[in-house]
């Protein structure tokens, strides 16, 4: 049943590169590989991906025709179990917090379409989504949970050290290739003022420092520079 499946040549490569489409939604893309005569993937130079499949292995065809066969038969499975209206796709709890995530279906109108997208909320309040597969998004969303845990831990530590100005200079720092620790107290420039704070991770030749302002000591902040840029507080 090819006629729910649209194919389009690719704009960079139109000769060994196809889009399909079902409706609004991309349900896969072909590309042919020229394969050197005597390799296994000579007779099937055809690879076809689709949305949510395993990178490896990718399915292989002889011909565009399979490929778009196949890929309808996943357009024909897509259309069993689509979802028309926002459903729940995703509810966990992490480190207490409650993510949940409403995934919201592509829709269209005639000279209008806004493409699939996710909305989020912790703990009952709505959230900053990130764009991306669900998986990813869910991955942000606990990386953003592990931030807000950690800033509470550090807001005790930070709110002593409250401290901006103009420059800072004749004060000692981190030269001749010599690096701060996690722990030292350190200014570093931000938001146009030397911020003081404490260094909260360290790299090759970078460090991380994190702080807060006098007008808002409940917001932490962080600022990486190089080790020679940062100022010993």
């Amino acid at each position: 049943m090819r006629l729910s499946v649209t194919v389009t040549p690719d704009d960079i490569k139109p000769d060994s590169k196809w889009s399909l489409t079902q409706g609004l939604d991309t349900i896969g893309v072909v590309e042919r590989y020229d394969w050197p005569a005597d390799s296994r993937f000579a007779g099937t130079p055809f690879e076809l991906w689709t949305p949510g499949s395993p990178k490896t292995p990718v399915p292989r065809f002889a011909s565009l025709e399979e490929a778009t066969e196949a890929a309808d038969e996943v357009a024909e499975q897509r259309a069993r179990t689509s979802h028309l209206m926002p459903f729940e796709a995703h509810r966990e709890t992490y480190r207490g917090s409650e993510i949940t995530l409403t995934f919201h279906p592509a829709t269209a109108g005639d000279r209008w379409r806004r493409p699939s997208y996710h909305s989020a909320t912790l703990d009952g309040r709505p959230a900053n989504c990130p764009a991306g597969p669900q998986e990813t998004v869910v991955k942000k969303l606990r990386k953003a949970i592990d931030t807000r845990r950690a800033d509470e831990d550090l807001l005790p530590m930070l709110r002593p050290l409250v401290d901006s100005r103009p420059n800072v200079k004749g004060m000692p720092g981190w030269d001749d290739g010599a690096a701060p620790k996690v722990g030292d107290v350190a200014y570093v420039w931000a938001r146009g003022m030397c911020r003081r704070g404490r260094v909260v991770a360290v790299a090759r030749t970078r460090a991380t420092v994190a702080y807060v302002t006098a007008s808002n000591p409940t917001r932490v902040h962080r600022k990486a520079d190089k080790f020679d840029e940062l100022v010993a507080g």
